[in-house]
């Protein structure tokens, strides 16, 4: 790639992320136009993830005794995370709960990850 498409794609990109000036009646029109344009940050996320398929876990008998023969969420978005299921169904309701403006819109979502040393000694069988 040469320098100066480095250079056009970062204008490009700066351009398109300035932010505009509009009339009121411009804003409105964009807003009846586009819901996501007053969308708050949960609103956003969760139109980012996503509608869930449902899945019948009863009906294949090694994920009816995983979870209980329930009809489980699936987000496509997530297909990747491998019995992360019920985590992942608790952070989209934390997201859809603040999006309809309950308790957790005042509340700060903190997800702990293990550090990589210690994936890496799981990873290896030592404990310490």
């Amino acid at each position: 790639m040469k320098q100066s498409d480095v250079f056009a794609d970062f204008t490009q990109s700066y351009r398109e992320r300035q932010a505009t000036e509009m009339s009121l009646a411009a804003y409105l029109d964009l807003c009846r136009a586009d819901p996501k344009a007053y969308a708050s940050a949960a609103e956003r996320i969760l139109h980012a993830i996503g509608d869930p398929e449902f899945l019948d876990t009863s009906k294949d008998q090694r994920l009816g005794r995983i979870f209980m023969n329930r009809t489980i969420r699936v987000y496509p978005a997530f297909a990747e995370f491998f019995g992360m299921e019920e985590t992942i169904e608790r952070i989209v309701s934390f997201f859809r709960h603040a999006a309809q403006g309950l308790e957790e819109r005042k509340q700060i979502l903190y997800l702990l990850v293990p550090s990589v040393a210690e994936n890496r000694r799981w990873r290896n069988g030592s404990k310490r």
